[in-house]
């Protein structure tokens, strides 16, 4: 019998318009498989030697995003776009990925964006006001709902915008809404200036016995079911830390930082977004661990001066930047324990790691049902300087 699920329908309500997932038609098990080829197909390409054997099935493959950020466009239509055309919605479309919770609140929000009498922003004209929802979702139960909007023309404005900000609190019982405005034209589902409208402005939330607070503009793990997955990766592949200097570059809102601080002598996480690191001292108070944060970008900062024995790197889907990826090589800590949402961007910096580092270990973690991405990290160990 097969162990995973398949499809005899699409999820998906708009699998042709939508382009969210892009797999949703392909069965569960055939899903696993092409990710495992196209990982190896992109280390075939660059004449890489390594192959990924395992891959980690998500113990739930629809209803585990945490967070979904719906569009709402000039007529007032709430969801999200449809495939290839930025300008279009689709109406009252939340997704199959998207937690219950996530679910509940889309169609609370979209009702009331219809009947709260602000205007709504259009993308042509960079008119209106009312531009993204934002919904977060905890699997502790907690939910926070951020709208973005233009900048308000006057107080006036300003105290309407308040005002059925709270009403949508009131109906929706969510832990926190939160005000977020963008001052500028670009189209992006967060803001430069907030403003906490009912509860306290953030979520918590806690993976593998850690806990974690969840500010509107920092990024956290989209799959909670898995991050735990992921955690216990991490920390395996990192070795034992007894006496040892962690550094987290990339640390975010120290997911991986805080979680292994209590094993390491000393703890330091780097990341270029305030309000992560905001979030990521919160965080280690809130565990109890010491930690040293360092509000700046990975390939402007001297790291390499640390000494740290084993480096986590968890860089954006982009990859590393060519100078932190040179600072690596320059460095060549003891051990590094790679997280890459893009293997195609790993091949590519793989080719000038293998130089001094050899794979120990390689594990796919499936963080992204229904679509082509995944999780992949890697265990590397320096060689001997004979060997390099």
């Amino acid at each position: 019998m097969n162990q995973f699920p398949t499809l005899r329908d699409n999820l998906c309500p708009n699998p042709d318009r939508c382009g969210s997932c892009g797999w949703s038609h392909i069965p569960y098990d055939k899903q696993l498989q092409q990710k495992m080829s196209d990982i190896n197909g992109s280390f075939g390409l660059k004449k890489l030697k390594y192959q990924v054997d395992e891959i980690v099935a998500a113990g739930q493959t629809d209803h585990y995003r945490n967070r979904m950020d719906f569009v709402i466009d000039f007529k007032g239509q709430v969801g999200l776009r449809e495939k290839g055309k930025w300008w279009s919605v689709i109406d009252n479309h939340p997704c199959f990925l998207a937690d219950p919770k996530i679910d509940e609140l889309f169609a609370a929000t979209r009702l009331w964006s219809q009947a709260c009498g602000l205007t709504y922003f259009d993308r042509k004209a960079l008119t209106g006001l009312l531009r993204y929802a934002v919904i977060r979702a905890s699997s502790i139960g907690e939910s926070m709902i951020t709208i973005v909007t233009s900048a308000p023309a006057d107080d006036v404005a300003k105290e309407k915008i308040t005002a059925t900000l709270k009403d949508l609190g009131d109906v929706t019982k969510a832990t926190t809404v939160v005000w977020s405005i963008n001052h500028t034209i670009s189209d992006v589902s967060f803001g430069d200036e907030l403003h906490t409208i009912t509860g306290n402005g953030v979520i918590n939330e806690e993976i593998g016995g850690v806990k974690y607070v969840i500010s509107p503009n920092a990024f956290f793990q989209t799959n909670s079911h898995m991050a735990a997955v992921l955690l216990d990766t991490v920390r395996e592949f990192a070795g034992d830390l007894t006496g040892k200097t962690l550094l987290d570059l990339y640390c975010g809102t120290g997911f991986f930082a805080v979680a292994m601080a209590p094993h390491a002598a000393k703890t330091i996480g780097v990341e270029l977004v305030p309000d992560a690191i905001k979030d990521a001292k919160h965080n280690a108070t809130l565990n109890n661990v010491d930690v040293t944060f360092h509000d700046v970008a990975t390939e402007k900062f001297a790291w390499g001066d640390l000494k740290a024995d084993v480096v986590i790197l968890d860089p954006p889907r982009s990859g590393m930047h060519d100078q932190a990826l040179a600072d690596v090589l320059k460095a060549l800590p003891e051990r590094i324990v790679y997280i890459s949402c893009n293997y195609k961007n790993f091949a590519r910096e793989l080719v000038q790691l293998q130089t001094y580092y050899t794979v120990e270990s390689m594990r796919a973690i499936d963080m992204f049902p229904h679509t082509p991405h995944v999780e992949l990290v890697t265990a590397l160990v320096r060689r001997p300087p004979a060997q390099s």
